[in-house]
């Protein structure tokens, strides 16, 4: 075997050993994860190498973030450089919320990287009272501090027929569109979308 055949094999090999730990490591946040749904929006787009799927559209807020933040357009996009801790929302539907920002986990609770985050200022212009001076403002804008905006896993890869019936349906029930993932040791998957509580292949299949 000359060396280039030696290259092209221990190259395929090294894809073929890096496919599958990215499959074994998704089946097991499957298998393992705490169950997580958060509420959603979606469209679809269309990736040449795999083909269709649903892209959801997952925002949080959150202002209690547990570092100092000196300059927030650092943070554009820094996802890797934080987590986020995931409570149930207590008005019983099953919700979660992002309750807490951190660069590394600061307490037992369900914490997970996050797929993008951003910080900016609590409040903007819009916030302004109509009978408040803009030093005024200014002083409240200093003092509501800064908010997190944070996103997570979002691609759901969907059969090539089901796919554009998934995505209408999405549009027509938008509001009843929840992201459903799995998380476990810091990362989270995209298992399935329900619309109306039900998985989006059996709607769209009746």
């Amino acid at each position: 075997m000359n060396k280039a055949v030696a290259w092209t094999c221990a190259a395929l090999a090294l894809q073929v050993a890096a496919v599958g730990w990215l499959v074994w490591r998704y089946e097991r946040i499957v298998l393992n994860g705490t169950e997580v749904r958060i509420k959603c929006q979606a469209y679809d787009p269309y990736d040449p190498l795999r083909g269709r799927y649903l892209r959801m559209t997952v925002r949080e807020e959150c202002t209690n973030i547990l570092f100092n933040v000196k300059e927030k357009h650092l943070w554009r996009g820094m996802a890797e450089k934080a987590f986020g801790k995931l409570v149930k929302m207590p008005d019983g539907s099953g919700l979660y919320r992002v309750d807490a920002i951190a660069r590394n986990p600061a307490d037992d609770g369900l914490w997970v990287k996050l797929e993008s985050l951003s910080i900016e200022d609590a409040l903007g212009y819009g916030d302004k009272k109509p009978d408040e001076t803009y030093d005024e403002f200014r002083v409240r804008c200093d003092k509501a501090g800064f908010k997190a905006i944070v996103s997570f896993p979002d691609k759901l890869f969907l059969n090539e027929k089901i796919a554009p019936e998934a995505e209408k349906l999405l549009r027509k029930e938008s509001d009843s569109a929840v992201a459903v993932y799995r998380a476990y040791e810091g990362r989270m998957v995209l298992t399935d979308i329900e619309i109306g509580g039900k998985p989006i292949l059996s709607v769209v299949k009746e």
